[in-house]
């Protein structure tokens, strides 16, 4: 019989570059840092203030975050301009990335019929 080499297994580590620190370990697997009330970084916001807050406030109510505080939900940008609307999401596959998308998106489709829409993940 011969002999194979080993194929280490590495945990993933968190993120060192001051952005969001990914998920946490739990008991039970990854948990994401927001659901801990941790935040990722602030969020950068432009455009009219009462459309943001109109946005944030749904986003939160769809996305479990006070609209105060939309970096706990991962909301790293949101840009408001007529016909146009970037949200940056930072996600992690592991952490339910593709339906937090979706349900933002979903969320700002449904205020802005008439607008392009683009919620981009950030790498975290």
């Amino acid at each position: 019989m011969s002999a194979r080499p080993s194929i280490p297994i590495l945990a993933e580590t968190p993120s060192t570059d001051g952005g969001c620190s990914a998920c946490a370990a739990g008991s039970t697997g990854p948990i994401c840092r927001t659901a801990l009330g941790e935040a990722c970084v602030a969020t950068e916001l432009s455009g009219p203030g009462p459309e943001l807050q109109r946005l944030l406030a749904a986003l939160g109510q769809r996305l479990g975050f006070a609209p105060e505080a939309p970096e706990l939900g991962g909301v790293r940008r949101l840009h408001v301009q007529p016909g146009e609307v970037e949200l940056h999401l930072a996600l992690q596959a592991r952490c339910g990335a593709a339906e937090r998308a979706e349900a933002a998106f979903d969320t700002l489709r449904t205020l802005l019929p008439d607008t392009d829409i683009y919620v981009m993940p950030v790498t975290v």
